[in-house]
């Protein structure tokens, strides 16, 4: 069985290297947005900030965390998959912590924002726990469940930063 998955993370070892440097990258790009109008954020309510803005980097900082994972040499299918379930779940606690839901509502934003900054988040997290169920009873298919998940993690990231970048960019004054 460790052969096999040995063989797995091989076959994913240039994707999560791609998709983690992307993270990082973008994370990066993320600090010089936000820095470039560190006050139309210090004006946003702390619960919009943390509803919308910080989870993005929480994203970027996901698919970072766990293309390390997945790079990491000779790890065990159980510990990955315990790794990616804590994450997973945390994931989930997050995102309820943050009261996205809540503050969506409250700011009476679109059904396309809920989707973006609510549902697909959501949907992401579950894909990474059941990710790590599928690893942990060793089916080929956790990785590529996985693998969605990154993407889709990446994804939502870009066009959430994007949003934001266009929102702080109305806010400015002339």
């Amino acid at each position: 069985m460790i052969g096999s998955w040995l063989e797995q993370l091989h076959a994913w070892h240039e994707f999560y290297l791609l998709v983690g440097t992307s993270a990082a990258a973008l994370t990066g790009l993320l600090f010089v947005v936000v820095s470039i109008g560190p006050e139309i954020i210090a004006n946003r309510s702390s619960g919009g900030v943390r509803a919308f803005v910080t989870p993005t980097m929480v994203y970027f900082a996901t698919v970072l965390v766990v293309s390390a994972f997945m790079l990491m040499p000779h790890v065990r299918p159980a510990i990955v998959a315990s790794l990616l379930l804590l994450g997973g779940l945390g994931g989930l606690g997050y995102l309820l912590w943050t009261g996205g839901y809540k503050q969506w509502r409250v700011s009476k934003l679109d059904r396309e924002d809920g989707v973006w900054y609510v549902g697909l988040p959501v949907l992401s997290y579950l894909l990474v726990s059941a990710a790590a169920v599928a690893i942990w009873m060793g089916s080929a298919h956790g990785t590529v469940v996985l693998a969605v998940a990154m993407i889709l993690l990446l994804v939502i990231g870009i066009r959430n930063a994007w949003d934001l970048v266009i929102w702080m960019a109305r806010q400015r004054k002339p």
